[in-house]
This record gives structure tokens, C-alpha cells and sequence, in this order.
């Protein structure tokens, strides 16, 4: 019997369970007490089990606030769509932050001037993009700039996910706070942003649930050519029904569509979120 009255023996993935304080809040205790067992994988190879990058969020979570990130705190995200780029988003959130997904084809000057405008101090970058990233903090008041793998002059990754050295921290699964993801671009009239918070996301990821009927035997396809915050709410809501995530840096809807194929997915990410298959419970 559960705190709230209901039994411990429901079917795994049924019931009324959601994320607290951010979309992985929660995440990493439902993972561990089912028996589902989905992947978070990239279509170029390799994939981590669902509950090894629940866990690495909530870690890196907390090894943002032991370097200084506050909630509210808007942190910039340089990556190509793939599971770091996941990790990241996830991250900032988790901690209480806004996730600022910063456009790789958009000009040094344009990003530069979009960090300069929100006052973002940290970027999590994916090590072949780190040079850039660096630049960038020469340009804008980033102080930190944090690399998925070695890159000189940056913090690696692997140091948010050390335990605190005095056995204390905050523990990002409990917090909640109105995070989210900050889009930003270049406008006629200057440096235009559109806050999607908590709320919404939690909203939208709802609703996307409800529609899809996500379940364990889900394979979710995550694009680049989707909107970010409907990315992140889909991937979210994939994993929490126990659903395997395929990231593809694909924008082409041909491409997107042949990494689908490849990778037996039912569910894709653009133009919105979408089932494109049935899927057959395993087994």
C-alpha cells in the first residue's frame, strides 16, 4: 500500500503519476519501480537505458547548483538534437532554470547578442561545438561553459555528476519552481523571446499523452525539425509511459521519416507530435 491509499500492484504505467517541478521530476523513482526498460538513443548509434539518463539529469541537476546556477537562472544550450542536447534541456530545468536552445544556424553576432540580452552566464555544449562556445563567452557575459566529452578550456559534464563533497544538496526531484524553455531570436525590432513555462509544458504534456496513448511498446522519434519545447515534452512524456527515445539531428521530413523507418518508430515528433504506427506489445 502506497502513502495515498492505492495498492503497489497496479499494472506497470497505469495510473495518475506525473512530473513534479520539472518534466523529469519524478522520472527517475517511477523508472525504478516498473518493469519497463526504455532507451534514450541517438539514430547515428548508442543508447542509455531510460533510468541510467533519468539519474544523470537529476545528478547534473544538482552539480548545477553546487556551481553556482540559481533557479530562474537562463542557461544556453549549443548542441545538434541528439541525447546530450536532451540531457542539457532537461538539466536546467530540473534545477529550476531556463533552457535557452541556441539556433546553430543562426551567426555569432545574432547568439551573442541573445545571451548579452538575457543575461545568460553558462552554456552546455557538445564537445565538437565547444570552440564556439568558448567565442561566445569572450563576446557576452557567459562565464561557464560546460562540454558533453574534452574540450580545452571548458568544464566537463562528468564534474556535475560527482557527489557533493560534503554529502549535502539540493535535491532537484523535490523542487518546483516555474522553469522552462526560453525561445529567442533576432526580430525587426531587436531580440524577440517566448517563455514556454512549467505550466505550460506540464499542459502540453498532458495533453500529448492523452492523444497519443504512448505505452511501453513506443518508439518516439525526436527531429529537429520540431519545436523545441514540443521536443522536450515529448520525450518527457515518451519516457514516463516507458517508451524508447530515437534523437535524429534530421530537419529534412524525408530523412526524419527514413530514421523512423530504421528505427521502428511509431511516434514522431514533426510537424507536431504525431503516431505514424501501432505499436505491438513485445513479446
Amino acid at each position: 500500500m502506497r502513502a495515498d491509499g492505492a495498492d503497489d500492484d497496479r499494472p506497470p504505467f497505469l495510473g495518475g503519476a506525473a512530473p513534479v517541478g520539472s518534466l523529469t521530476g519524478g522520472l527517475l523513482a517511477r523508472l525504478r519501480r516498473t518493469e519497463a526498460r526504455p532507451l534514450v538513443g541517438d539514430s547515428r548509434g548508442g543508447a542509455v537505458r531510460g533510468a541510467d539518463f533519468a539519474a544523470t539529469v537529476e545528478r547534473a541537476a544538482a552539480g548545477l547548483g553546487r556551481r553556482g546556477m540559481c533557479p530562474d537562472d537562463i542557461v544556453g544550450v549549443l548542441a545538434p538534437v541528439c541525447p546530450e542536447r536532451l540531457t542539457a534541456v532537461y538539466t536546467v530545468m530540473a534545477m529550476g532554470g531556463l533552457a535557452l536552445p541556441l539556433d546553430l544556424d543562426s551567426d555569432l553576432e545574432t547568439i551573442t547578442e541573445i545571451l548579452t540580452a538575457v543575461d545568460a552566464r553558462m552554456i552546455l555544449v557538445t564537445a565538437p561545438l565547444a570552440g564556439i562556445a568558448r567565442e561566445l563567452a569572450d563576446h557576452s557575459r557567459v562565464r561557464q561553459v560546460v562540454a558533453f566529452g574534452d574540450a580545452p578550456e571548458t568544464t566537463p559534464f562528468g564534474e556535475l555528476l560527482l557527489p557533493s563533497p560534503d554529502g549535502s544538496g539540493y535535491d532537484p526531484a523535490r523542487g518546483l519552481f516555474d522553469n522552462g524553455i526560453l525561445d529567442c531570436s533576432e526580430g525587426e525590432s531587436g531580440i524577440e523571446s517566448t517563455l514556454h513555462g512549467h505550466r505550460e509544458l506540464l499542459g502540453r504534456f498532458h495533453a500529448v499523452s492523452a492523444e497519443l496513448a504512448l505505452t511501453c511498446s513506443d518508439t518516439v522519434l525526436l527531429d529537429a525539425a520540431c519545436d523545441e519545447s514540443e521536443r522536450a515534452v515529448l520525450g518527457a512524456a515518451a519516457l514516463w509511459a516507458g517508451a524508447s527515445v530515437i534523437t535524429t539531428p534530421a530537419r529534412d521530413q524525408r530523412e526524419a521519416a527514413a530514421a523512423a523507418e530504421a528505427h521502428g518508430a511509431t511516434v514522431r515528433c514533426s510537424p507536431s507530435p504525431q503516431r505514424i504506427a501501432v505499436a505491438h506489445p513485445a513479446g
